[in-house]
């Protein structure tokens, strides 16, 4: 596999899970505060329940932080925590990648230790 490949799958992936957990994040902290109309209108409702745009967790942070600092607390470590976990899922995802690969080529000097060079340039 080239070096240069982009990974889309392993993006993708990454994006998904930060997607997610502010998703996530957002819906926990508009169940917390009881879906107040304060929160503004909903993006769609789903079984009954208003869902909110991903990123609604951070502009009611800003605005209503002080009024339940514990939710707002609670929500930002659940939005973070797709930071971390996406972390750990790249990573693996890399590590399963390069153990996949049976044959590594390196190049640069180290081609020359290859067997049509043991002995030498000249032969």
């Amino acid at each position: 596999m080239s070096a240069t490949k982009i990974l889309w799958g392993q993006i993708l992936t990454v994006f998904l899970i930060v997607l997610v957990t502010t998703w996530g994040a957002t819906q926990y902290v508009a169940w917390q505060l009881g879906y107040q109309a304060q929160l503004g209108t909903p993006w769609f409702v789903l079984a009954g329940a208003p869902i909110y745009y991903p990123p609604a967790i951070f502009w009611w942070w800003y605005f209503f932080d002080v009024y339940a600092p514990n939710v707002f607390a609670r929500g930002g470590i659940i939005a973070a925590s797709g930071g971390f976990i996406a972390i750990a899922v790249a990573i693996g995802m890399s590590i399963w990648r390069a153990r996949e690969q049976k044959n590594v080529e390196t190049y640069g000097s180290a081609r020359w230790a290859k067997s049509p060079f043991e002995n030498g340039v000249s032969g």
